[in-house]
């Protein structure tokens, strides 16, 4: 019998990356997450594409339609259908290419009954490497331009585009995301908020200020949260949310290492945004179902 995550007092409506469930294919991933309890999911496009073997050209209405009915019967809708493709890159042909899934993503989006699309906010050289290019002023043009026109393609389609800002990408702090917000007009864009990707080792004491910081400036704008929790490690020799400190973060499911408070955007979820999509990222097979009730019971 699947069980049920309705509670009149939550601040959120929880749900999981469809990766970070067990094995199996989009179908059965998809009940899996009804059954956990979860009443939304992240479907990123790349784990669609190996799933079923598929590239863009086969985001179709009818693949849409079979998606739906398994939603339906699962109990849980899509939150966010991932096309983490870079925005920013300065090879014209790489960028011509990126658009065209966005392309297809967002229509896709739109046969799956509306649901936002979602994408990092990129880094401006062809390899998408984490380096110090990503905090230019021309990293900040080259990532408003790209957005523009997915954004322009989001109003055609009808469906809302968000992008997720991070310390590792383009738009990595609350006062270049609202930046975009302002440069990139559109009603369909908007901001998923994960709390800890905007967290580096020399501000993680300061998550309070930052966190409050985010919400002032772009509260307005945020659509979806993810959640998550962290440990600081100290060696920088792995990728990671590092800043020249010797130190870095590595990411958990929310509330497993309880480094990450994630009340406060709870407060703010439940007076601003009651029921809000909060999809938990970096949670395992193993702690699927504590993430979930860490988060319910906020």
């Amino acid at each position: 019998m699947a069980q049920t995550n309705t509670n009149p007092t939550s601040a959120f409506s929880v749900g999981v990356r469809l990766h970070d469930l067990p094995e199996g294919n989009v179908e059965e991933r998809i009940r899996m997450a009804g059954e956990l309890g979860f009443t939304c999911i992240q479907l990123p496009s790349k784990v669609m594409f190996k799933s079923y073997g598929i590239d863009r050209t086969g985001l179709t209405l009818e693949f849409a339609e079979h998606l739906r009915g398994v939603l339906d019967e699962a109990g849980v809708h899509v939150a966010v259908f991932g096309c983490y493709k870079n925005l920013a890159t300065p090879d014209a042909a790489q960028l011509a290419d990126n658009l065209e899934e966005y392309a297809a993503c967002l229509h896709f989006a739109a046969f799956l009954g509306g649901c936002p699309v979602g994408t990092e906010t990129g880094r401006p050289n062809t390899g998408n490497k984490v380096a110090d290019d990503r905090f230019s002023a021309e990293a900040m043009d080259a990532f408003c331009a790209g957005l523009a026109k997915v954004c322009a393609m989001a109003e055609e389609a009808g469906v809302p585009m968000l992008i997720e800002p991070g310390w590792n990408e383009v738009v990595n702090t609350p006062e270049r995301c609202r930046d975009v917000l302002d440069r990139v007009s559109s009603p369909s864009l908007g901001v998923i908020y994960d709390g800890v990707s905007l967290l580096h080792p020399t501000v993680a004491a300061k998550s309070t200020d930052v966190v409050a910081r985010m919400l002032e400036l772009n509260g307005d704008a945020i659509r979806v949260l993810h959640a998550k929790d962290y440990e600081v490690v100290d060696n920088e020799d792995s990728d990671g949310w590092c800043d020249g400190s010797g130190s870095r973060l590595v990411c958990h499911g929310a509330g497993e290492t309880g480094a990450f408070d994630f009340a406060q955007i709870a407060d703010w979820a439940r007076k601003n945004h009651p029921g809000i999509d909060c999809v938990i990222e970096n949670s395992t097979p193993a702690t699927n179902a504590s993430c979930r009730d860490y988060l319910l019971g906020l």
